[in-house]
């Protein structure tokens, strides 16, 4: 299966494309070919990234039932029904605490 991982993020290394000479003065029919093989590549990584129409609502929305990940990420989750802040604060070393309710996450830096 094609794969965009074959390529390389310098554009004048990638002088093939699916084992198609795509190099200066090449021929019009590698341009095709190469075109039809990169369409390939894009469909087979869309396939590959889930589908964002089951995303949480930016607000409303609650998440019920299990919450399972395949991947990298993670769920800000709290133990009490008092906390209900949920934000997140990344703040330098020696600040004070911002001005959250209980939940908050606070991250120091330094």
């Amino acid at each position: 299966m094609p794969s965009a991982s074959e390529f390389s993020t310098d554009p004048n290394q990638n002088v093939t494309v699916g084992g198609t000479n795509v190099a200066e003065m090449c021929s019009p029919r590698g341009i095709n070919n190469a075109i039809r093989y990169l369409a390939a590549v894009i469909r087979d990584t869309a396939d590959k990234v889930p589908s964002a129409n089951n995303s949480m609502p930016i607000s409303g929305g609650a998440f019920t039932g299990d919450i399972t990940r395949s991947t990298r990420g993670g769920y800000l989750h709290h133990a009490g029904s008092a906390q209900t802040d949920g934000r997140v604060f990344f703040v330098a070393e020696g600040s004070g605490r911002p001005a959250a309710s209980e939940g908050a996450v606070v991250f120091y830096y330094s």
